[in-house]
């Protein structure tokens, strides 16, 4: 056998070695998009029921928002880092999940009223308002739960596909408001501008519940 021809063998059983070692790997890594925004993950599988999961998200979004007749522009700032145990119960594609979300979930808004506007019930000049600013802050962490279907390491190849449906369940979000107008030093605009800072606090209590889906594509090594 000449020299190419023996090195091509010997080239063609490593990948073929390899790509049946990377089919029976319990290690896998995966890409992903959806309401977390875009992220990355691994995976470990300890079994045929359990997998261990790590993923990382980013999701940047600006939108308007209206809390008590103001006009507020709004920057979501989400990165989670979620720990997840997947239950495979009938050792097949379907799976249950648990886990934990931690990482940066927050919300600032800020506004600059353009004529007399309403600041916790009481009117008050864009001169005496200044600029609002506010923070909702959305907590340190927060249990995952979530179902879907994932077939890495229950079919062959070293490809696979995901699908998850959850949701993260937080706690209020905490909202701290500042504002830097004329009267900001005095009690009479401090009491008003709580009272603000309640009414908005009410209105984004909503996000606590943090919709996951997602679609991704898994890589076994």
């Amino acid at each position: 056998m000449r020299l190419p021809s023996l090195l091509a063998a010997v080239a063609l059983c490593a990948l073929t070695a390899t790509a049946a070692s990377a089919q029976n790997s319990p290690v896998a890594v995966d890409v992903h998009g959806g309401t977390t925004g875009i992220g990355i993950g691994a995976r470990f599988k300890l079994n045929d029921t359990f997998v261990l999961r790590a993923d990382y998200d980013a999701l940047k979004h600006d939108d308007d928002f209206n809390s008590d007749d103001v006009n507020y522009n709004g920057e979501l700032d989400f990165k989670p880092f979620t720990f997840a145990v997947d239950v495979h119960p009938f050792r097949n594609s379907f799976f249950v999940s648990a886990g934990y979300a931690t990482g940066d979930r927050n919300i600032k808004l800020d506004a600059r009223p353009a004529g007399n506007t309403e600041i916790g019930g009481v009117t008050f000049t864009p001169t005496e308002i200044g600029t609002l600013r506010a923070n909702a802050d959305m907590g340190d962490g927060a249990p995952f739960v979530g179902l879907g279907f994932d077939n890495t390491f229950t079919k062959g190849g070293r490809v696979g596909f995901r699908f998850l449906a959850g949701a993260i369940i937080g706690d209020d979000p905490s909202v701290n408001m500042t504002s830097d107008g004329t009267l900001a030093n005095q009690q009479i605009y401090k009491d008003a501008l709580e009272r603000e800072r309640l009414e908005l606090q009410e209105d984004v209590k909503d996000v606590k519940t943090w919709p996951v889906l997602q679609l991704g594509v898994n890589i076994r090594f």
